[in-house]
């Protein structure tokens, strides 16, 4: 899976930082789409008359649908550029948020949610891709860094935005703001980011792409509702059996294609399997926790929400301060250590996670999520780093897809069996919770010995004339 040596990199210079500045946009706006959405959901409910059951799903399928079709706008920017798809889906998003905002009843609420995570799903494959195109690969990390401190402010400042912009103007104003700015996204990307004049005549393996995305929703699907128990054991089982059959059809529809979707020899690429790896074990913790630690602060120790967020707080604040260092970090040394001391330090807090009672000071719950945190920056933006440096650039786009879409079914994965231990525990027993901390330690120190197997520093690969080749184990 080498790349063509003869290929020629474009000196950005300093226009790259522009760039990046720009395209961080759609990062901004995406996060806000679901993390904004939850805030102003009880309001929703109450304006259309709803109950949970219905309204839930102005949140899950936002995200059903941008975690399964990323892979598809990754492979469709591979083949006709990645600034023109993620213009295309910027566009849709500003309409869909419009849309959103004077749906006349919860039925055409839910289809602009389903319309709005369609058309974010080219989001994180074009960007990184982007990054990938505009950026060396020894300053890679620096940049993906700058990334994922986007995101961590868009976790962490969405809701804020959100409540104020529900209580002074009302619920509709939340889309109209996310309209607003990704219009503005729109501008920008336009006139900033530098258009990769792709075309093709290979063909868009239709079946493959329909398979695989039909496959990952139900995963999804099976995760979120299955293991909550809401179908019987049998309706259970038979869900995941036509599962496995659409994984199977598109395993030999990808084996008999001339030009297929996804090239089966990426899931040869250790590198590419143990950067996947590591990047879904970061997310399966950080979204279970996401889950857990506010019904610990509230159901525990009997906090009120506000003073619950306040304390949670610093998970986000310190994962994004420490994702641009360490990411500049794995440019000079590597991945391999920052993932390393990143899961390690994960993994050793949830153990310490474990000894929490009602009466644990406030203090000390804050000074653990910050070295938390830190673990997961010293994870997070490196993992984005190494994949880019271990997949051919002909399939950048649809393998970053790939990627992203297995972190966030892994994110999916972590939430849901935190939530399932939760419940059949009791969700202010003591026992439930420490068994969840020493799932997410066992997780975390997995991911940690795994990280000896991540790539080489990007400088070694410059140096040695090899860049974008499997160099795990190295």
């Amino acid at each position: 899976m080498k790349s063509n040596p003869t290929q020629q990199r474009i000196d950005y210079g300093n226009r790259r930082w522009a760039i990046l500045a720009t395209v961080l946009t759609g990062s901004l706006v995406g996060t806000f789409g679901n993390s904004m959405s939850n805030v102003a959901l009880p309001s929703i409910m109450e304006h259309y008359g709803i109950g949970l059951n219905a309204g839930v799903w102005i949140v899950t399928i936002y995200i059903l649908l941008f975690s399964t079709l990323m892979p598809v706008f990754g492979r469709l920017g591979d083949m006709f550029g990645y600034k023109r798809i993620y213009l295309i889906g910027m566009i849709g998003l500003v309409a869909s948020s419009a849309m959103g905002a004077v749906a006349p009843n919860i039925g055409w609420m839910i289809f602009w949610r389903a319309v709005a995570g369609l058309c974010n799903a080219p989001t994180l494959p074009a960007i990184m891709a982007i990054i990938a195109e505009v950026f060396p690969p020894e300053q890679r990390g620096g940049a993906l860094g700058f990334w994922a401190t986007a995101n961590g402010a868009g976790h962490g400042f969405g809701p804020v935005i959100s409540g104020l912009l529900v209580q002074y103007f009302g619920w509709q104003s939340v889309f109209w703001f996310n309209a607003w700015l990704t219009l503005l996204g729109v501008v920008l990307i336009w006139l900033v980011v530098p258009t990769d004049h792709k075309h093709t005549r290979e063909r868009f393996d239709l079946v493959g792409a329909a398979t695989l995305t039909a496959a990952m929703i139900m995963i999804m699907f099976n995760l979120s509702e299955g293991l909550q128990g809401t179908f019987s054991p049998a309706a259970t089982v038979a869900l995941w059996l036509a599962c496995a059959g659409l994984f199977a059809f598109f395993i030999v529809s990808q084996l008999r294609a001339s030009q297929p979707f996804v090239n089966l020899r990426l899931f040869a690429n250790s590198g590419y399997g143990v950067v996947t790896f590591v990047s879904a074990a970061q997310l399966f913790c950080l979204f279970g926790l996401q889950l857990l630690l506010p019904q610990f602060l509230i159901n525990v120790q009997g906090r009120t929400s506000g003073n619950a967020g306040l304390l949670i707080a610093p998970l986000a604040v310190s994962l994004a301060f420490i994702s641009p260092a360490a990411g500049r970090l794995s440019d000079k040394i590597g991945s391999r250590f920052t993932c390393l001391v990143g899961m390690g330090t994960v993994a050793l807090i949830g153990l310490g996670f474990s000894l929490w009672t009602a009466g644990t000071s406030p203090w000390l719950i804050a000074g653990m999520l910050t070295l938390l945190g830190t673990g997961m920056g010293m994870t997070q933006s490196p993992t984005a780093n190494a994949v880019t440096l271990v997949i051919d650039k002909t399939q950048l786009g649809v393998a970053l897809g790939i990627f992203n879409m297995l972190r966030f079914v892994s994110g999916t994965l972590g939430a849901t069996i935190f939530g399932a231990v939760l419940e059949r525990g009791g969700t202010s027993a003591l026992p439930a919770f420490r068994a969840d901390f020493w799932l997410l330690a066992a997780v975390a120190g997995l991911a940690a010995l795994l990280a000896l197997k991540m790539p080489t520093a990007p400088r070694r690969l410059v140096t040695a004339g090899v860049v974008n080749v499997p160099v795990a184990g190295d």
